[in-house]
């Protein structure tokens, strides 16, 4: 099948690695922007954090439910792994302070856009309190995990400078993702496809 911009987020969500490529010269650019913005204090950690990022894209795309830009979601998750970078190797900055300030703001900023019941579970998702059991008891809430919040948080993509990849580039983190998903990619499934395709066709008649 040929990869396409009308079909690539359902291929991608039917785990087609052939997809990725795609992905990667749609998006790349934009998570490069985000990540190195978000990672200035931590450089060497940034094309970790990129193949990082395409990765938990790549294992949670049945968390991206349709109704939002592709875009905005891919830049949520991004945010979202800085994020965790940041709060994970905060002792290997050389200036500790810019990055408590840094954490502070991007959880300000990723929180500000969500609904005080949002915000109470972004939290909780971030510190590991919750688990999808508990998370299924609050009332109207069905967020199974960070990933199906991060629908809700509103990324303004044109607020990074998009940056682009060359050809070698592109190559080089195709050839380190497949490495890295090796056998546990999912198969295509004519049943998965057919059903995501009838959703998106119940969802477009809506």
């Amino acid at each position: 099948m040929r990869i396409s911009k009308e079909n690539y987020v359902m291929q991608l969500q039917l785990h087609n690695k052939k997809a990725l490529d795609f992905f990667i010269t749609e998006h790349g650019g934009q998570l490069i922007s985000i990540i190195r913005k978000h990672l200035f204090t931590l450089p060497h950690l940034q094309q970790e954090c990129l193949l990082d990022t395409i990765t938990q894209i790549w294992n949670h795309m049945d968390s991206f439910d349709g109704q939002n830009e592709f875009g905005d979601w891919v830049g949520a998750v991004a945010r979202y792994r800085c994020l965790e970078f940041l709060r994970t190797h905060q002792d290997e900055a050389t200036i500790a302070w810019l990055i408590e300030k840094e954490i502070a703001e991007e959880k300000e900023m990723m929180v500000s856009c969500l609904n005080p019941k949002e915000q109470e579970l972004f939290y909780r998702f971030y510190v590991g309190e919750d688990t999808p059991k508990t998370v299924k008891k609050d009332a109207k809430i069905l967020y199974r995990n960070m990933y199906d919040l991060l629908n809700r948080v509103d990324t303004d993509i044109y607020e990074y400078e998009k940056e682009s990849l060359t050809e070698e580039e592109k190559e080089k983190i195709s050839y380190q993702l497949q490495s890295i998903l090796g056998e546990k990619t999912g198969r295509f499934s004519l049943k998965k496809y057919f059903g995501k395709s009838f959703q998106k066709m119940a969802f477009m008649n809506c």
